[in-house]
């Protein structure tokens, strides 16, 4: 009897969880199995611990989002990545990894299922559910939950039709139009403050992975940054609507800084002590990353190496761990091919834009931009122009970076245990055994969320990997909020204003990256700390650099409305080798035209959606 409950439990699951069907436009799968589920507290358990699987995560195949930007390129052969930066695709034809409308509706669908079902489902001592207070724990999680997939679905369309109960083929919710900015506004919050009044801070132990007070302010949090955001607070976009709010009102980005700061000052109500911090870890051991793996940076900085390495710290507040406690897979599928026996991976690849913004050591950025971050092309040598005070040799373009880049990239010369990346080519023909032939080479590999302390290539055969260690991506990380905290202050002060607030908010992040603080940084690169501007472009590039393949620069661009310029171009860093004397000539290549145009601001409703619904408003320019 147990393994027939069982099958029909996961039936039920499947056909309620995992609906790719659009929005929510088909009936249960029967009555019998839904009452099976909810009448046992063990399904029901497992029913919502499916909706966690639900969550977006950077190791989908393996290729991050941020490949979809131009901080990235993933191989030839990812078909979504390539749609994206060539353009082709409309609302009949939207890339892969970015079918997220299906996706999100069948879980907000399994939520509203769980929440109409829950305060019915009897206690049992014995099993997960086993007291009133497990009860409502649980339904507020799937509360929270469900304010987290509707506040993901206003960062790729804006505002998205409300739907708060689960609907059959004749209910008439199926025709919801979509709500404005406002309604979405509202309802999401209203959601995430009733999930922090019943969740604990967060949640400990074997319910690490599951959403606690601090995520819900969490998701409120990112939600108003975005929203005060000037692809949504302008007026250029026209009235109140699922895209624009109509008009311009800078308290929206006090409020958005308000609940940063709630997040970032949240203290749990039984210890007194913060949820939630970053993490400092220094070391004074230079061989703490293994004495065959290369470490320029400083021995202060290792908080930001540990914070992707360490499955429970105080940073992270949600985290998605599908790759297992202990593996070396993530690492098989970054690496180049020449590491391992299994071939040719190095799936995702940074460009040589992203590269290009670390700053050095010493606070100086490498290369001139315009306020949006985009670099300035020197006319002489067709390369970024470089900044004159930097003292930056582009002959020795690896040495003397922010710590945060040898976290973060492997390079030329870099070692892995005991091999070191050849990424050269040469005036011969030939090539180091990590240049990527006939694939996307852009002279550098993705190092962030590896641990090289761990992960080692067997000292006989450099091609098989050995150990593992606790991968984990970070969905919600306090190192966020902080800078949210500090954007949103920042706009939300007149320029000239005192930014002491701002400037304590962004220290925390240079103070752990072992960097020079704010006012030293503007001192040495002669801008002011109190200009709207200057501070604006500080920030966004201090954000890059930190959040960088954690799901955030594809949503930035957009919302900060840089992509038409930013995102037309990528390049890579091409090393010549001279064979004769063991030399190397970096030059800087654009390696591809792309297309971005302000459509690409928000995804399309898929047609189907419009098709079905007559009162479904497309976004503007589809």
């Amino acid at each position: 009897m147990k393994n027939i409950f069982l099958i029909l439990c996961t039936v039920l699951i499947a056909s309620c969880s995992i609906d790719r069907a659009g929005l929510l436009d088909k009936q249960e799968s029967g009555d019998l199995n839904e009452a099976l589920v909810f009448s046992s507290a063990l399904y029901t358990k497992q029913f919502l611990t499916d909706i966690y699987r639900r969550l977006p995560y950077g190791w989908d195949d393996n290729v991050y989002l941020d490949a979809a930007t131009d901080d990235g390129e993933a191989r030839p052969w990812w078909g979504w990545v390539n749609q994206i930066h060539t353009g082709a695709w409309n609302p009949t034809s939207v890339p892969d990894k970015l079918k997220r409308w299906s996706d999100y509706y069948a879980a907000i669908r399994a939520c509203n299922l769980f929440l109409s079902k829950i305060d019915n489902v009897p206690v049992d001592a014995e099993q997960y559910m086993s007291s009133e207070e497990v009860r409502t724990r649980m339904k507020y999680e799937a509360v929270c939950l469900r304010a987290l997939f509707y506040a993901d679905l206003v960062r790729y369309y804006g505002g998205v039709p409300i739907i708060t109960k689960v609907l059959d083929r004749d209910s008439p919710e199926l025709f919801t139009p979509r709500a404005n900015l406002q309604q979405m506004k509202e309802f999401i919050i209203a959601d995430c403050d009733s999930a922090a009044a019943y969740l604990p801070s967060k949640q400990l132990s074997a319910d690490y992975h599951r959403v606690g007070a601090s995520v819900a302010k969490a998701i409120k949090a990112r939600l108003l940054l975005e929203l005060a955001s000037p692809l949504f607070n302008s007026t250029e976009s026209g009235p109140l609507s699922p895209w624009s709010w109509g008009n311009y009102d800078a308290n929206r980005w006090k409020e958005a800084a308000d609940a940063a700061k709630d997040l970032i000052d949240y203290k749990d109500p039984i210890t007194g002590k913060l949820v939630s911090d970053l993490v400092y870890l220094t070391t004074t051991d230079p061989n703490y990353l293994n004495a065959r793996n290369s470490y320029p940076g400083s021995l202060k900085a290792m908080g930001f190496y540990s914070v992707f390495v360490t499955r429970v710290n105080s940073e992270i507040l949600l985290s998605f761990s599908r790759k297992g406690a202990t593996t070396n897979e993530l690492d098989k599928w970054q690496l180049p091919g020449s590491m391992q026996t299994e071939g040719d991976k190095s799936y995702t690849e940074p460009t040589y834009n992203y590269a290009a913004a670390f700053e050095t050591k010493d606070g100086y950025p490498v290369y001139l931009t315009d306020d949006d971050g985009q670099y300035i092309i020197d006319p002489a040598t067709n390369e970024f122009a470089i900044n004159p005070k930097a003292n930056f040799n582009p002959q020795k373009p690896y040495d003397n970076r922010d710590s945060r880049f040898y976290h973060s990239i492997w390079y030329q010369g870099s070692k892995f245990s005991n091999v070191t990346f050849e990424a050269w080519r040469a005036a011969d023909g030939s090539y180091g055994r990590d240049y990527q032939v006939g694939y996307a080479h852009t002279g550098l590999f993705l190092r962030k969320f590896m641990d090289p302390k761990n992960i080692s290539t067997g000292s006989n055969n450099p091609g098989v990997l050995s150990g593992g260690t606790s991968h984990c991506f970070p969905l919600f990380r306090l190192a966020e909020f902080v800078l949210g905290a500090a954007e949103a202050l920042n706009e939300f002060l007149p320029d000239g204003a005192d930014r002491s607030e701002v400037i304590a908010q962004m220290d925390k992040i240079r103070l752990r990256a072992d960097m020079p603080d704010v006012k030293t940084t503007a001192l040495r690169n002669g801008w002011n700390t109190t200009d709207k501007a200057a501070m604006r472009k500080f920030i966004r590039n201090e954000r890059r650099v930190e959040l960088a393949f954690e799901e955030h620069r594809f949503f930035d661009i957009r919302r900060w409305k840089i992509g038409e310029k930013t995102q037309r171009s990528a390049y890579v860093h091409d090393v010549l080798k001279d064979k004769t004397n063991n030399t190397f000539t970096y030059t800087i290549k654009l390696w591809e035209r792309r297309i971005y145009e302000s459509r690409h601001n928000l995804l399309p409703i898929p047609q189907t959606e419009v098709n079905n619904n007559p009162n479904m408003v497309q976004n503007p320019g589809w």
